[in-house]
């Protein structure tokens, strides 16, 4: 970014966040920004597809999930499965993608044998959501 125009551009945070800037605060105009994103994005792990909120809901709701996003979702979900399973669920399934090409976790309360809904479950899940800081909850397939 820097080579590219945006000399002020900072470093990641300490968890390797990007940082939310506008091309305001790092002194250039909005086209420079923009053309300095465009030319970095391949640089990018999962070539620049950020995992938040609304990049999930949309892959969510309209079965339009980037391979790249999938992937990323993937990863973080698997992280909370092992979590739940270490705080004592040890029935926790690993997501799966789903016949539309999302990330779910595929939770048959049969299978599990216990509520996934439970109180206590959620509190476990609670002490696991660190894992999945760009999801909006569980994405999750219930089946009976």
């Amino acid at each position: 970014m820097r080579t590219r125009g945006v000399p002020d551009y900072p470093d990641p945070d300490r968890t390797g966040q990007l940082p939310k800037a506008d091309a305001r605060s790092l002194g250039v105009s909005s086209s420079q920004l923009r053309v300095a994103e465009q030319a970095c994005q391949h640089l990018l792990p999962n070539a620049g597809v950020a995992i938040n909120a609304d990049s999930v809901q949309q892959c969510m709701e309209a079965a339009n999930c980037p391979q790249a996003l999938v992937h990323q979702v993937l990863d973080e979900e698997r992280s909370f499965a092992r979590c739940m399973r270490s705080q004592g669920v040890p029935n926790w399934p690993d997501p799966s993608v789903d016949p539309q090409g999302r990330p779910v976790f595929g939770i048959s309360i049969s299978k599990l044998g216990f509520d996934p809904y439970s109180p206590q479950v959620w509190a476990k899940g609670n002490a696991c959501s660190h894992l999945m800081p760009g999801l909006p909850g569980l994405p999750a397939a219930v089946s009976p």
